[in-house]
């Protein structure tokens, strides 16, 4: 069931993205963008999607609390009573809502729909926000933090995902560019704060919650923002520079690879998000991350830190991590193929997980 759980929290994030990107490409003016064909019928499912895919973690407390109650009444306590089944009734009402404004939309009046069911996304966004790990903790910080998170993420990656597969042409690449590079660092910059308030909510220790799943999870997604800022700045920057010089230079497979890696993120995301949260006295045995033992197999109890050094080995890695950083650039100059340039990038999360891993000095 966990398994479950991860695989419809990542389609979740995709419905989101693909509702706010498209709503808000909707409002931009076609002057200031590529054409884009965004089939309705996407837009509705992933609506019709959204109630369902988040009902999952409902849905796997109910099973628990099965064996002591029937499934009957575990239902009706789960939706009645628990947090998490009230905010699930409001995304179902909210999905509801959503879909049929978009099954009424019209050319004519398509602003106007797309401005309402924009608003709707972002109730149900707040709906999920309500249901999380940290507005349990913390109401006010865990619920707003985890809104502006995923709100933020949602506007970026839905934007990159329809215009990087539902574009038709490149035309108008400079002036989307113009207004999209604000939008994108607005974004990150909101991501960043919002993560770091949902980080005091639930991590006690940011290097001690490497220990534990959840902590190896959350430096995995930190990690892949190396490459994720460096291809925003392609994007923003050199791709201007490439259609200066040639005004037949396809940008769009770059905004694909910034949208490949934008996914891997929203997979580890969900991965960790399952997890138990490094809060309190949450250091157990079972608690322990299995590929954090494959590092450090000494003792760890309760009282254990995590402390970082410098060695020979660390030295080694960080230039193998200057190399791959040197092939990236190759591969970008030499107009290779997306998955190239992202099978590198792995690489170089792997290095820099290595030697942060190799660095660790269990206190």
């Amino acid at each position: 069931m966990d398994i479950l759980v991860m695989i419809s929290q990542v389609l979740l994030y995709v419905c989101f993205s693909i509702l706010a990107g498209g709503f808000l490409l909707l409002l931009i003016p076609s002057t200031y963008r590529p054409e884009v064909k965004i089939p309705t019928d996407y837009l509705l499912i992933s609506a019709i999607l959204v109630p369902i895919l988040a009902f999952m973690p409902v849905l796997d407390i109910i099973l628990f609390i099965v064996p002591r109650l029937g499934f009957a009444e575990a239902l009706q306590t789960v939706l009645l009573s628990y947090t998490v089944g009230n905010a699930w009734n409001f995304t179902l009402m909210v999905s509801a809502l959503l879909v049929l404004v978009i099954a009424l939309m019209r050319s004519k009046e398509q602003r106007i729909s797309a401005s309402i069911a924009l608003f709707l996304t972002f109730a149900l966004i707040l709906t999920i926000a309500w249901s999380s790990h940290a507005g349990a903790m913390d109401p006010i910080k865990g619920i707003t933090g985890h809104f502006i998170h995923i709100a933020a993420i949602s506007i970026w990656v839905g934007v990159i995902l329809i215009v990087g597969w539902f574009a038709t042409n490149h035309d108008n690449w400079l002036k989307f560019l113009s207004w999209f590079s604000k939008v994108a660092i607005s974004c990150l910059a909101a991501a960043a704060l919002s993560g770091i308030l949902l980080m005091d909510v639930m991590v006690d220790g940011y290097t001690d919650s490497w220990m534990v799943s959840y902590g190896q999870g959350l430096l995995i997604k930190h990690l892949f923002l190396i490459p994720l800022v460096f291809y925003a700045l392609l994007n923003g920057f050199v791709v201007k520079y490439f259609l200066a010089k040639d005004t037949a230079f396809n940008p769009i497979p770059w905004i694909r690879l910034e949208g490949i890696v934008l996914f891997v993120i929203f997979a580890v995301t969900a991965f960790f998000t399952q997890q138990s949260p490094p809060h309190g006295n949450y250091l157990t045995e079972d608690a322990l991350s299995p590929v954090f033992q494959l590092f450090h197999n000494s003792i760890i109890d309760s009282s254990s830190t995590v402390g970082l050094t410098i060695n020979l080995d660390i030295v080694y890695f960080f230039f193998i991590a200057l190399l791959l950083v040197g092939l990236i650039l190759l591969s970008i100059y030499k107009k290779a193929s997306i998955l190239v340039t992202f099978f590198i990038s792995c690489l170089l999360v792997v290095n820099v997980y290595m030697m942060l891993m190799i660095s660790v000095v269990v206190r």
